[in-house]
């Protein structure tokens, strides 16, 4: 049976978007010798996907491309994460006041010659990325250059949520 993911596709649409999620990949993918087709989906308004909720927005896309999907492959309906890397505006601008990680290209002066950062992210542009800083025991204000960030994503603060409970 050859593979269709534009029909799979055309039918999980449907569900996906009743679901008020967005699809943002559906690949064919192999992981430890394991065939899988992989739909990734996200939330349009937040950073946050309920696992039950992605459960059945599972089973629903299973009732739909069942007979679509080859002996010996898996379906998969998956997150982009909890520490998703930023990537296009949107997710800069759902990020704001989030507590992110930041790694850098070349050491930041005004962050102790830093190359590794988290903190808050507070404004961003298309030159440069603001945060308030945790470094050592305080927090400071650092700009750094779009140009110099080799990755940037958010990051779970486990001591915030400590401070939680």
């Amino acid at each position: 049976m050859a593979l269709n993911l534009e029909e799979m596709k055309r039918l999980a649409l449907p569900v996906i978007e009743k679901h008020e999620k967005e699809l943002i990949s559906l690949k064919k993918v192999k992981e430890f010798g394991i065939d899988k087709i992989v739909f990734t989906i996200d939330d349009p308004n937040t950073f946050i996907l309920d696992v039950d909720e992605v459960a059945t927005i599972m089973e629903e896309i299973l009732d739909l491309i069942n007979d679509l999907i080859p002996d010996g492959h898996y379906l998969e309906v998956s997150s982009l994460g909890a520490e998703r890397e930023l990537i296009t505006p949107l997710d800069y601008e759902r990020a704001l006041e989030k507590y992110i990680y930041i790694s850098t290209y070349q050491k930041v002066q005004s962050a102790s010659n830093m190359k590794e950062l988290y903190g808050y992210l507070k404004s961003y542009d298309e030159e440069s990325v603001t945060i308030d800083a945790i470094i050592k025991t305080r927090t400071k204000e650092v700009t750094i250059k779009r140009d110099n960030i080799a990755k940037i994503r958010l990051a779970v603060n486990f001591k915030e949520n400590e401070e939680n409970d």
